[in-house]
Parts: C-alpha cells; sequence; structure tokens
C-alpha cells in the first residue's frame, strides 16, 4: 500500500530500483547534457517524474478500497445500511446515502468525496462533500497517535478520545451547516431499491473496480500531478 501505518510512504520514488536507479538519474543526466538550467531539471524531475510517482503509490490503494466496496455493494449488503442508517442521519440534516462516503472516508478521504455522486440531492452531496473529508482517516491516524505520544503525555485514554472527538465534531458540523441558509431544508426522501442478497459475480466486480480506478486516475491523478509539478 502507498501509506504505511507511521504514515510515511512506503514507495520512496527516491530510493526505489526502478525511479532511484535508472529514470531519475537518467533524466538528470539527460537534461543536464542538453544544457537544461536548473529549474527545469528540477521541475521535470521532482515535479513530473515525482508526480507520477506519487499518483502510482496511492492507486494499489484505491483498487484495494474500490474492491471491497464492489463487493459489500454487489451481494447487497450496502444498500440495506444505508435504509438502516438513514433515520439516524437525519436526525444531522443527512439522508442515509451519506453513510456511505463517511464510512469509505474512514479509509481514505478522496474514495470518500468519490462516492458521494450517489446522492441525487444537491445540497445533501454537497454538504456531504464538506464534511466526510474530517472524518479521522488512515492518514490522521499517525498523526493522532504522534500527539497523543509526544505532547499529551502518552496517556493510552487519549488517542481514542481524540478520534471520537472528530467524529463528533463532524456531526456538530453537519448540525450547524444545516441550520445555514445554503443547506437549510429537510433531506430528500430516501428512495432506494433493496436487491436481494447474492454471491457478487467476480466479472463484476472487476469491471467496477476498473471503472473507479480509471476515475480515480483521470480525476484525482491529474490533480495530484499537476499540484506537484506547480510545487
Amino acid at each position: 500500500l502507498a501509506i504505511s501505518k507511521i504514515g510515511t510512504p512506503l514507495t520512496d520514488w527516491a530510493n526505489d530500483t526502478l525511479f532511484g536507479e535508472w529514470i531519475i538519474p537518467g533524466a538528470k543526466k539527460g537534461l543536464e547534457s542538453l544544457g537544461a538550467s536548473g529549474w527545469v531539471v528540477s521541475l521535470v524531475v521532482d515535479g513530473v517524474i515525482n508526480g507520477v510517482g506519487s499518483v502510482l503509490g496511492f492507486t494499489p490503494q484505491m483498487a484495494c478500497v474500490f474492491l471491497c466496496l464492489s463487493i459489500l455493494e454487489d451481494c447487497g449488503y450496502m444498500a440495506r445500511v444505508a435504509f438502516i442508517m438513514d433515520r439516524i442521519f437525519r436526525r444531522f440534516g443527512l439522508s442515509g446515502k451519506s453513510f456511505i462516503p463517511f464510512l469509505i472516508s474512514s479509509g481514505c478521504g478522496v474514495p470518500g468525496i468519490m462516492a458521494t455522486r450517489t446522492i441525487e440531492n444537491e445540497k445533501d452531496r454537497r454538504m456531504t462533500m464538506m464534511t466526510t473529508t474530517a472524518i479521522p482517516c488512515g492518514a490522521k491516524l499517525p498523526v493522532i497517535a504522534t500527539i497523543s505520544a509526544y505532547i499529551l503525555g502518552n496517556k493510552w485514554w487519549v488517542a481514542p478520545l481524540m478520534y471520537f472527538v472528530g467524529i463528533g465534531i463532524v456531526i456538530c458540523s453537519c448540525i450547524i451547516l444545516k441550520k445555514t441558509k445554503q443547506f437549510a431544508g429537510d433531506p430528500a426522501p430516501f428512495i432506494m431499491e433493496l436487491p436481494n442478497y447474492h454471491i457478487p459475480s467476480a466479472k463484476g466486480v472487476l469491471i467496477h473496480v476498473w471503472e473507479r480506478v480509471w476515475a480515480f486516475i483521470k480525476k484525482a491523478g491529474t490533480i495530484l500531478f499537476l499540484c506537484v509539478v506547480v510545487m
């Protein structure tokens, strides 16, 4: 996976065999032999090549998330979870369909935002997008652990407390946003077909995973790549 349990990339592209010993040195030598200036070399090596590497580093993690999600969706489980959570989420001004993006965001916020496409109501979709990335995810857990260990005295109850406080802040944010003029109003009526439980087909799951991974590469990959190039 792209992110380790301590929050650092498992694939260090500067020290990777392919990138660190072949592509990066070869690109540097080629550009320097052509007389390219230092900022051009930095742009190509640190921006373009490492930008592509950052996208490729996140792709396996996204594929695992989409694989598990596709299996749960295809067997009919996720529709029933959304139906059960609808009554609870309506107290916070959202529908049950917002539960799926919140659940996915506990692993990573990028696919969580992409999962909001299943919400038809524009207000509910926008409010879910604004709050779903605040869910403590795998990238935030190392930060919580660091603060708990080195700043707050390594008390065993601090890290769980911070985790659940983060979830509470998300709930409070939903309630506050629902009071604003932009998001005021009742949530959209919950209408969802409940399919029968069945064993998911391998072909359907793989097709869904491929479509979502390719959409991630085109959308999130493009944004990540451009940000790295600009920096």
